[in-house]
């Protein structure tokens, strides 16, 4: 073989091996490239998100009709006491009566309050006085608004002269309410008993 030809084909043996070297070199390269890393799992959500509801979407809660309230009436306990004087029926102011006579006073009174006049009200004197009669007595029932009459027996006394005596309504918790009543007498002198005068009489 000539010098110049073998000193060629080392030079092509060098060149391909170089050239081999790379092929080998880049389908490494590509290989590697390839490979792709193992799929990491994805831990599945510790809650889920819940779809959003619009406002439009939810029914609206239907109205219930109003119910009348079946509630009773508490009655109010607290009243006003009133008591009006409005005549008197019997025995008027000023009357004349003999020593100690019986006198059955009577007055017509009207119930200006709210309350009801029941059997705790009583009539109850003022003071005192020589009409004899009693010191309380139970009032004549009477509802609110209406006319009442209060009566008293009593008893002028002896003496001669002008006598007043007065009464006043009170309440079952012992108040005294209203205008008072009252009774006004004249005892009379008491007339002289005649006397039986003997007579006389001459014998025949």
């Amino acid at each position: 073989m000539p010098a110049s030809l073998r000193a060629i084909i080392p030079a092509v043996d060098v060149s391909s091996r170089a050239a081999l070297a790379l092929l080998l070199f880049a389908a490494t390269l590509g290989a590697c490239s390839s490979v792709q890393p193992p799929a990491v799992p994805t831990a599945a959500p510790l809650f889920r998100a819940q779809p959003r509801v619009s406002a439009s979407s939810t029914a609206s809660p239907t109205a219930r009709p109003a119910v009348p309230s079946t509630a009773l009436p508490v009655a109010s306990t607290f009243c006003t006491n009133d008591a009006r004087f409005v005549a008197d029926l019997t025995v008027p102011d000023g009357t004349i009566v003999s020593p100690g006579e019986e006198i059955d006073k009577r007055w017509s009174v009207l119930n200006a309050g709210t309350c009801d006049w029941t059997s705790g009200y009583r009539l109850v004197r003022v003071g005192t006085g020589a009409i004899g009669g009693p010191a309380e007595l139970a009032l004549f029932p009477a509802r609110s608004g209406s006319t009442g009459e209060w009566q008293v027996s009593l008893q002028a006394p002896q003496e001669p002269g002008e006598y007043l005596a007065r009464w006043r309504a009170r309440a079952p918790d012992g108040s005294s309410f209203g205008e008072e009543v009252f009774v006004l007498i004249f005892v009379e002198e008491p007339t002289p008993l005649p006397t039986a005068t003997a007579s006389a009489t001459a014998a025949p």
